[in-house]
């Protein structure tokens, strides 16, 4: 269950990056999410840029935070031969700067 749900938010992640050439202040966050991310995984041996989700489209309006953005990225990595990756977890505000100071590795429950 917990695999499909990845997969799932995954695809609808990779769906939805596409939709905020058109708004610098998300290229904006989106580029201080992958830093962070990447930065925050603390892995060495990193394989191009973190998969992340478009922050617009995830805003938390439905609990009243309409600035809040919350957002999964997926660092991939080599540990010798083997490819790997940690999820992160990006939470960050449109109307701050910088707009998040930190992610933290998503864990799913067992």
């Amino acid at each position: 269950m917990t695999r499909r749900f990845l997969l799932l938010l995954l695809i609808a992640t990779s769906t939805t990056l596409s939709a905020c050439a058109s708004d610098p202040l998300n290229t904006q966050a989106l580029a201080e999410i992958q830093a962070l991310s990447a930065r925050d995984s603390k892995v060495s041996n990193i394989v191009g840029v973190p998969s992340c989700g478009d922050p617009r489209s995830h805003l938390l309006t439905e609990k009243g935070f309409p600035t809040v953005f919350r957002t999964i990225c997926r660092v991939s990595y080599k540990e010798g031969t083997i490819d790997r990756y940690k999820d992160m977890w990006c939470i960050g505000d449109f109307e701050k700067s910088p707009m998040l100071d930190h992610c933290y590795v998503w864990v799913p429950y067992e």
